[in-house]
């Protein structure tokens, strides 16, 4: 009788063992979760955010805009594990992180505290590293099952997108960039303009163009940065709804570079901080927050 017990016992360590183990995702969610259709974010096992709560989500900037910035509660502002649904399925983990953090986070983050972005939005992040090479890890952001969530209750925008249109280099005067600038939306959005905002403030909020060869070497501009970061209408433009435009930044004095092949990166600007809700909302567009990290491959003859 005791050798049956045993057995029977071992079973049952192992049994509960393989029950621990299980997959979190694979778990029927806990129904205090109050997971809804369309977008939801989890955290601290409760849903914090759903379509109840959103105004717009910006695919562009990963900016969510919040119809009340009393929809993120100020008590779940903490460290932690946290993920995204779409339509009642989890489509990626993600985590609550401090700005002073010791430690260097893995995949999308929302850092804390608020202080780049204003209350009434919420920023999905992602590390810097994965920013380097976004076509190496993916961008889990960008599923499109989340997209067609948003899209179910009309809140979802492309925000602007932008590309590396051409490059050009030459070791006298230096490096034209040209960058297209897209509009998809169906509201008109105002941006900084390079032109309007002088290349010194422009490369204080940005920090402009970089190569990088195929042994890691960097190479870059010259600029010296003047202060700014103010959202003055009067130094942006306005980019129509279905619209694009082509924007040329020029470097007369750029690091020299050798013959070979490179990778270009670019971070294309808009404020992050407007404080008043209403301040977005100018006379012709609205303003458009956040930043876009571009990158291309160019071969210097």
């Amino acid at each position: 009788m005791r050798r049956a017990i045993a057995p029977l016992i071992l079973l049952l360590f192992l049994v509960a063992g393989c029950e621990i183990e299980k997959d979190p995702v694979d778990e029927p969610l806990d129904p205090s979760l109050h997971l809804t259709d369309g977008f939801c974010l989890l955290a601290n096992n409760r849903v914090i955010l759903n379509h109840y709560d959103i105004d717009y989500y910006d695919w562009s900037a990963h900016l969510i805009y919040l119809k009340s910035p009393d929809a993120f509660e100020e008590k779940y502002y903490k460290m932690g594990p946290a993920a995204v649904y779409a339509d009642s399925s989890k489509i990626y983990d993600l985590s609550f992180v401090s700005h002073a953090a010791s430690y260097i986070p893995q995949g999308p983050v929302i850092w804390f505290p608020f202080f780049l972005y204003p209350d009434y939005t919420v920023h999905i992040d992602r590390a810097w590293f994965y920013k380097e090479e976004p076509w190496l890890f993916g961008d889990p952001r960008e599923d499109p099952r989340i997209a067609e969530a948003l899209k179910k209750y009309g809140q979802f925008r492309h925000g602007l997108q932008c590309e590396i249109l051409s490059f050009w280099y030459n070791a006298v005067n230096g490096v034209i960039l040209e960058l297209e600038l897209r509009n998809e939306d169906p509201v008109n959005y105002y941006y900084w303009d390079p032109e309007k905002l002088g290349m010194d403030h422009y490369h204080w909020v940005t920090n402009g163009l970089r190569l990088s060869d195929e042994t890691g070497q960097s190479y870059t501009h010259q600029l010296q940065p003047s202060s700014w970061d103010d959202a003055d209408p009067d130094r942006m433009s306005l980019l129509e709804s279905d619209s694009s435009v082509v924007l040329t930044i020029t470097y007369a004095d750029f690091d020299e570079l050798p013959p070979g092949n490179y990778t270009a990166y670019f971070e294309f600007p808009g404020p992050h901080k407007v404080e008043s809700r209403e301040d977005l909302d100018q006379e012709n567009g609205r303003i458009w927050l956040g930043d876009l990290d571009l990158h291309a491959e160019v071969v210097i003859q």
